[in-house]
């Protein structure tokens, strides 16, 4: 057995030398656009650079990038993706736990970097973006954002969800009843009042945003009573 048969994994990488391994590395970040951005990251964060703009820097980078995506630069790009959710999640959250929602909020427009430049489903985009849900919804507790500002920003979220990339939002706002209730119950409060406030007879009902508004409150029962 040989060439494409052998077995190439850490423990056999590490036999080549750490001279020969940078040297590989800096020739496929050359060609690989994903590869050099995360290369970027590691060495700001080796350097002790300010890890918030590190991340933010990397978000915006991967936003700039325009070209058609297949099925494999796909899954590259999700594999990408889970690195800056897991930057957020561990290195922003230590060092700025009450900046560390934002930069998941902003985390979220990159749907678009993904979705409008392929044909492809990206099954595995959409569950970086269902992970980083749960991911923010924690992060803004632990960050103690005020629940009546979390609940506003989750009412944008799902009115602009055209990527389905807040999809998992609401089960996990749901789910954090337990440990969370003000900020379900805000939510909650928010949407009601939301629909109680929509103009017109019960004819508004037919509304594009009371259809939303309704949907999340009807999911949210859903979980919570799950």
């Amino acid at each position: 057995m040989s060439g494409e048969d052998d077995l190439i994994d850490v423990n056999t990488l590490v036999t080549l030398g750490r001279e020969r391994l940078a040297t590989l590395l800096a020739e496929a970040a050359i060609t690989n656009p994903c590869m050099r951005r995360r290369l970027q990251f590691e060495l700001a964060v080796q350097k002790n650079e300010n890890i918030l703009e590190v991340v933010d820097r990397w978000i915006n980078d991967l936003s700039k990038q325009t070209s058609f995506l297949d099925a494999q630069q796909v899954d590259e790009l999700a594999r990408e993706l889970e690195a800056i959710r897991a930057a957020v999640v561990s290195n922003v959250s230590r060092v700025a736990l009450t900046l560390a929602p934002d930069l998941m909020w902003q985390f979220f427009t990159l749907a678009g970097t993904v979705y409008e430049r392929t044909t492809e489903e990206g099954w595995e985009v959409s569950r970086v973006f269902d992970q980083a849900c749960a991911d923010l919804v924690k992060m803004s507790v632990d960050a103690e954002i005020e629940p009546k500002l979390f609940a506003t920003k989750v009412v944008s979220a799902i009115s602009s969800n055209h990527y389905s990339e807040y999809s998992a939002l609401i089960p996990a706002i749901a789910s954090a009843q337990p440990w969370a209730s003000a900020y379900v119950s805000e939510f909650r409060a928010l949407l009601q009042r939301l629909l109680d406030e929509q103009p017109g007879p019960s004819g508004s009902t037919n509304s594009e945003r009371s259809r939303v508004l309704r949907h999340a409150l009807r999911e949210l029962d859903f979980h919570s009573a799950a």
